[in-house]
């Protein structure tokens, strides 16, 4: 998979990564967002290639099929052929498998210009982050999902925004159901709490989303699980994307998460915020349900909100 943009020098790139070259390429890839903040993935820099590696994380509860592992690991990867196309090198993209984990190799053979589009998602890298507070209303102009809805757009990934009433509260419905599960399970609370900090690695507290809709992404014991026509009401309100693939094996969730990661990196640069809901989409029936009810072509694996920060919205 040729990931670059513009002309090819045509031979082999010589020599090796510079230091900052490779300060650049750490800073990017250390700055992708990952499930409970664990980082699961390892970097290796060897002559002009960078390899990502899956890292297994210890999340039984919360990701036991490692499902979101590999997303986060398809952010990472996003942020790394990012970063080498900044600094004006190709990036070719090889998969492969170690042990069960997946690998990624990207390497550089010749120069090229990145384009206008990873520039701008590129130098977004460092302002990306996420909020689980309420979004301003109203939704976003049609444009605006048109180019966001054009980001996610990668061999296998599918997007669908969620669009209108009744979509909006047979999805409401799911969330709220998902909510409950999580909350009254026992052993996931306390996984979820032993990764809670104040600071530091880690799931962050203030992170957590505590009423509205983000309060349905990462249910804690202590969440006000909304209403499911108030929380309907609030995803009219906001632009709520969902993201899938055709198949649902470790190279297609790797591939969803890149494509996450395109998308949320446009969203920041054109000034908006966004959150990633997955923890929902791990119940069989929520996953079913949204196919069915969104008519959605593949498998769902992520759900993606995005808005303007509102200064002071009631968060029932």
């Amino acid at each position: 998979m040729n990931t670059a943009a513009g002309e090819v020098g045509g031979r082999q790139a010589p020599g090796e990564w510079s230091a900052a070259e490779s300060v650049v390429i750490n800073r990017a890839v250390q700055n992708a967002p990952s499930v409970h903040n664990s980082r699961p993935w390892s970097l290796a820099l060897r002559g002009r290639s960078a390899e990502l590696r899956e890292r297994p994380t210890l999340l039984v509860q919360h990701d036991p099929e490692g499902r979101d592992r590999r997303i986060s690991c398809g952010a990472a990867l996003a942020n790394l052929v990012l970063a080498i196309r900044s600094l004006r090198w190709t990036a070719e993209v090889e998969f492969g498998s170690s042990s069960g984990l997946v690998t990624a190799t990207v390497t550089a053979t010749g120069r090229a210009d990145p384009s206008e589009a990873e520039r701008r998602r590129g130098a977004a890298v460092l302002d990306r982050w996420s909020c689980r507070r309420p979004f301003d209303g109203p939704g976003l102009p049609a444009s605006t999902l048109d180019v966001l809805l054009e980001a996610i757009a990668a061999p296998g990934v599918t997007g669908r925004w969620v669009s209108g009433a009744d979509e909006a509260l047979g999805v409401a419905r799911l969330l709220t159901y998902a909510g409950r599960v999580f909350r009254g399970n026992a052993d996931y609370q306390r996984e979820l709490s032993s990764w809670t900090t104040v600071t530091g690695d880690g799931l962050r507290r203030e992170g957590l989303g505590e009423r509205g809709l983000a309060a349905v992404g990462l249910t804690t014991g202590r969440t006000r699980l909304p209403d499911e026509h108030v929380l309907s009401a609030r995803i009219q309100r906001e632009a709520v994307l969902l993201v899938g693939s055709g198949a649902d094996g470790p190279a297609e969730q790797i591939r969803v998460g890149s494509a996450v990661e395109q998308t949320w990196l446009e969203a920041t640069a054109r000034g908006l915020v966004v959150s990633v809901m997955t923890q929902p989409l791990h119940l069989a029936e929520v996953r079913s349900g949204l196919a069915a009810g969104l008519g959605f072509p593949g498998m769902p694996q992520v759900m993606m909100r995005f808005g303007r920060l509102a200064e002071s919205v009631d968060e029932r």
